[in-house]
C-alpha cells in the first residue's frame, strides 16, 4: 500500500492544528483578575493534575474545594497551600470515594455549605484499569467493570446535574477531564479507553442542550494525553514506548484548565501537538494503531512464552 497520501494528510492536519490555533491571549493579572474570591471545586485533587490545579489556582486568589479519596494526600496538599501563602479559611477538603455515585450531590452540598456559592466545578477523578482485557481475567467480573464506569463516567454526571443549577446563578464554567484515549483506541486499556469515550459522547451533548437552553453556564472538554505526573513515570520506567514529545508538563497543563475557565472553550487538547498527531493517524494511517503500535507495546505486556 502507498502511504504517501496518507501521511501527506496527516502532515497537513498536524501542521494547520498545531501553526493556527491561536496562542492563549491571557496574562497573569487577567487569570487573577477573573479568578480571585471564585469557588471552585476540584475532584481528583490530592496528586498529579488537581494537586497542581490546585496550587495555581490559590496563586490567583481563588477559594478551593479539594477532593479525593485519601485524606492524608488531601491533608499534605493543604499543608503546602498554606506555606505557599494561602488563606487556611479559603481550602476545605473532602474525603470521598466517587464509586458512590448516589453520594457525588453530598460533595457539591457540603461545598455551598461551605462557601455558600459554587463559580467552577473540575471534575478530574478517574481509576485507571490498565492492561489488555483478555490477558488479565480479573478484569472480566462485571463487579470491577461496573466500578471503573461509576468512578469514571456515572460519578461526573452526577456531579453535573447537582452542580448546573447553582453554576447557573453565578454563570458559571464546568471542566471535565477526558483523554485522547476517549478518541482513539489502545488496547493496553480498553476498559479504561471505553468509559472516556463514553464521557465525550456525554458531555459534548451536554454543551449543545446547555446551548440550546441558553444556560449561563458552560463546560470544556479536557482531550488530555500522557502528563508528566509522578503516576506516569513511574508507569513507564525506562522501557517506556513513549518519547518526550508526547507527554506534556503538568504546569502546563493545570494552565490550560485555567484558561478554560476564562474563554470558554468548548474542547481543549494538551499538549496540542501529540493530541492532534494520535487522531490524524487513526482517521489517516489506522495501520498506525492496528499494526504499529501494536508492535511497539506488546513486548511490555506479553512474554515470549505467551
Amino acid at each position: 500500500m502507498n502511504y504517501k497520501v496518507p501521511l501527506a494528510l496527516v502532515l497537513i492536519s498536524v501542521s494547520l492544528y498545531y501553526f493556527l490555533s491561536p496562542a492563549s491571549p491571557l496574562s497573569d493579572t487577567q487569570l487573577t483578575e477573573h479568578l480571585n474570591d471564585k469557588v471552585v471545586l476540584i475532584c481528583g485533587a490530592s496528586s498529579g493534575i488537581g494537586e497542581e490545579l490546585a496550587y495555581q489556582l490559590a496563586a490567583h486568589g481563588a477559594k478551593l474545594v479539594l477532593v479525593a479519596r485519601s485524606q492524608d494526600k488531601l491533608d499534605k496538599v493543604r499543608v503546602e497551600l498554606l506555606d505557599r501563602g494561602t488563606i487556611a479559611g479559603n481550602v476545605m477538603t473532602i474525603s470521598f470515594d466517587f464509586s458512590d455515585v448516589s453520594g457525588s450531590k453530598k460533595v457539591v452540598d457540603q461545598t455551598l455549605e461551605k462557601f455558600g456559592a459554587l463559580d467552577y466545578l473540575v471534575s478530574n477523578h478517574a481509576t485507571m484499569a490498565a492492561g489488555p482485557i483478555l490477558a488479565l481475567p480479573d478484569l472480566h467480573t462485571t463487579d470491577y467493570i461496573e466500578n471503573i464506569f461509576r468512578v469514571n463516567l456515572f460519578s461526573h454526571i452526577e456531579l453535573a446535574i447537582h452542580a448546573l443549577p447553582h453554576l447557573e446563578k453565578r454563570k458559571g464554567h464546568m471542566f471535565f477531564t477526558s483523554s485522547i484515549l476517549g478518541e482513539v483506541p489502545w488496547y493496553m486499556a480498553s476498559i479504561y479507553t471505553s468509559t472516556k469515550h463514553a464521557m465525550n459522547g456525554f458531555f459534548y451533548s451536554l454543551q449543545q442542550e446547555l446551548l440550546a437552553r441558553d444556560s449561563p453556564a458552560s463546560l470544556t472538554v479536557g482531550i488530555f494525553g500522557l502528563i508528566r505526573t509522578k503516576e506516569v513515570d513511574s508507569q513507564f520506567p525506562d522501557k517506556t514506548p513513549f518519547y518526550d514529545w508526547t507527554i506534556g508538563s503538568l504546569e502546563g497543563c493545570a494552565r490550560v484548565m485555567m484558561e478554560a475557565f476564562v474563554t470558554r472553550s468548548q474542547t481543549v487538547t494538551f499538549h496540542k501537538l501529540a493530541g492532534v498527531t494520535y487522531r490524524a493517524l487513526w482517521y489517516f494511517v489506522p495501520r498506525f494503531y492496528h499494526d504499529d503500535m501494536i508492535e511497539m507495546t506488546k513486548p511490555f505486556l506479553y512474554s515470549p512464552e505467551e
